[in-house]
C-alpha cells in the first residue's frame, strides 16, 4: 500500500514508529503548508480527539504578508531577527505554530539509534523540513542534526494537561536576552505561540527573547544558558556592572522569598498579609523589569483583595488588569479575561 494513501487519514502518512512504542504522526497541510508532525504514542493519539483535529487544521496562518522583522547574519552569533519598522509595546507581530511536537518523555522512552530515526522522519515529511534543519544548533554535543536541531531550539509547553516539546521554527530564529524587548504566549485552544513587544522596538534593532524562566539571578541564568545551549550570555543585563548586577540579583532574591510568602499566607487564609507583599512584589517585578505587563500580577491583586472582601479594591485591580491583558493578547491568550469582566459587573 502507498505510503501516502488516504487509509492514513486524518495523516498524511502512514505513522512510522521505528519498532518502538513512540511514532511519528504528521500532518503536511497543517495551517496552510506549514505541516506538523507529533512524536507520541498510538493510545496517547487516539485517547486525545481535540488535540488532533488542531493538528489536522488546514485553516492557513494569520502572519501579515509583510511581516516587520527580517532575518539577518550576526557576526560570532549565526543570525537573528532584526525590526524593520517601530514595534509598539503589545503588539503582536508575529504568529508561530508547531513544526514537531514531541512528547517530553519520549527521548528517555526509546534507544538514542531509534529516537533518531523518528526525529529524521518527523522532519523529513514536513513540508518544510530545510527551514527546520536550517535552524541554529548547540556547537558542544556532536549529535546528529536533527536531534541538535530539536535539543536547540525546543520550547516546553502543555496541551491537553500534558508536557510536550514544541518546535517553533519562525521564533526559533530570536536570539536570547536576560532583558528581552519580545516575549511570546502560547494559546494551547489554537496551538499558536504569539510574539509580542515586551517594550517599543525600533527600527534595526534586534528582536530577542528569554529563553530561560524569567527572575533568575546571574549566576544561575550563566549556568542554564551554558549547560542546555552552549554559550555564555552576554546581553546588557549580564554585561553591567558587578555593583548593579549584585543589586540585581538581591530583587530577584527577594522575588522569590515572596512569592513563597504570599502562597503560605494565602493557604493560611491571611490574605491581607498577602496583599501587602503581593504588592511589594509588583514593585520589584517593576524595577527588573522581569514581567512584560504587570497584568497577571494585577489579577492576582484582584482575587486576593476579593478573598478579603474588599470588593472596591479587587475592582480597582481587575480594571487594572484587564487593561493590560487585553493589550497583550486579551482572551485568545488568558482565560481570565471574561471572569474579570463579570467581576467589574458586581
Amino acid at each position: 500500500m502507498d505510503e501516502n494513501s488516504h487509509s492514513w487519514s486524518p495523516w498524511a502518512y502512514r505513522p512510522y514508529c521505528a519498532g518502538t512504542q513512540y511514532c511519528v504522526f504528521t500532518n503536511s497541510m497543517f495551517r496552510g503548508n506549514h505541516g506538523v508532525s507529533i512524536i507520541t504514542t498510538s493510545e496517547i493519539a487516539a485517547s486525545s480527539p481535540d488535540l488532533v483535529a488542531k493538528l489536522t487544521s488546514v485553516q492557513a496562518g494569520t502572519d501579515p504578508a509583510e511581516p516587520p522583522y527580517t532575518v539577518r547574519d550576526i557576526p560570532g552569533k549565526g543570525k537573528g531577527l532584526f525590526a524593520t519598522r517601530r514595534i509598539a509595546r503589545g503588539e503582536v507581530f508575529m504568529e508561530d505554530y508547531p513544526s514537531v511536537l514531541a512528547d517530553v518523555e519520549f527521548p528517555g522512552k526509546v534507544r538514542r539509534d531509534e529516537g533518531q530515526l523518528i526525529l529524521q522522519r518527523a522532519i523529513e515529511q514536513l513540508g518544510q523540513s530545510e527551514e527546520v534543519l536550517s535552524l541554529a544548533r548547540s556547537s558542544t554535543t556532536g549529535a546528529p542534526v536533527q536531534e541538535d536541531v530539536m535539543r536547540t531550539n525546543t520550547f516546553g509547553i502543555t496541551i491537553d494537561q500534558r508536557s510536550r516539546m514544541a518546535l517553533f521554527s519562525k521564533i526559533s530564529r530570536m536570539n536570547h536576552a536576560c532583558n528581552p524587548n519580545a516575549f511570546t504566549r502560547f494559546a494551547e485552544s489554537t496551538l499558536v505561540n504569539r510574539v509580542i513587544a515586551f517594550r517599543d522596538i525600533e527600527p534595526e534593532e534586534e528582536i530577542t527573547i528569554s529563553y530561560l524562566e524569567v527572575g533568575l539571578p546571574f549566576s544561575e541564568r550563566q549556568q542554564a544558558l551554558q549547560n542546555r545551549w552552549g554559550f555564555q550570555c552576554t546581553c546588557e543585563l549580564c554585561s553591567a556592572p558587578k555593583a548593579d548586577i549584585e543589586a540585581s540579583d538581591r530583587r530577584r532574591e527577594r522575588v522569590r522569598a515572596v512569592r513563597q510568602e504570599v502562597l503560605e499566607h494565602v493557604q493560611r487564609r491571611d490574605f491581607h498579609s498577602a496583599i501587602k507583599l503581593n504588592e511589594e512584589l509588583v514593585e520589584l517585578i517593576g524595577k527588573e523589569s522581569m514581567a512584560p505587563h504587570l497584568g497577571e500580577h494585577y489579577e492576582v491583586l484582584a482575587r486576593l483583595y476579593l478573598a478579603a472582601t474588599d470588593l472596591k479594591s479587587a475592582k480597582k485591580y481587575a480594571k487594572l488588569a484587564l487593561v493590560d491583558l487585553e493589550a497583550n493578547g486579551g482572551r485568545d491568550v488568558y482565560d481570565s479575561v471574561d471572569e474579570l469582566k463579570q467581576l467589574l459587573e458586581w
